[in-house]
């Protein structure tokens, strides 16, 4: 019977680690525009970027980061954050595109987290390449 119940506790989806990981680069994409009194068939284009900064995000899809995020804890070639997310409430993965150094860029691509989780492990890692030193990958563990 025991044996029985630590396989259910196992194979249950709470006890399942789940990740999800920030594309390394934006692709281009060619946009339609909504059409204004200056242009009535805009077209626009999304340049390709790469990643240049992600965070946990809790709250609505789209409001401003309001906390301070956790101290990192360094790993050979990057960092991992651990973060406390509030079950039952909207949690995101947001990875931000375009900017020349870490911390910067204009392009947000939210990802929405499972509402049962309850923390999240967010793993950075630069890659170090001659023609381009900014070359970021990033992912989240979470529970």
């Amino acid at each position: 019977m025991k044996a029985l119940l630590l396989a259910a506790l196992i194979m249950s989806p709470a006890a399942q680690a789940v990740e999800v990981k920030c594309p390394d680069v934006y692709p281009a994409k060619t946009l339609k525009l909504a059409p204004d009194a200056s242009d009535t068939e805009g077209h626009g284009l999304m340049k390709r970027a790469h990643l240049s900064y992600t965070y946990i995000h809790d709250g609505e899809l789209y409001s401003e980061q309001t906390l301070v995020p956790p101290p990192r804890t360094k790993v050979k070639g990057g960092w991992h954050t651990e973060f406390g997310v509030v079950p039952d409430t909207d949690n995101w993965l947001v990875c931000v595109y375009g900017g020349a150094t870490w911390g910067d860029g204009s392009l947000e691509r939210w990802q929405r987290l499972d509402s049962k989780l309850s923390s999240c492990v967010l793993h950075v890692k630069q890659t170090k390449l001659k023609h381009n030193p900014q070359l970021w990958n990033a992912w989240a563990v979470c529970k």
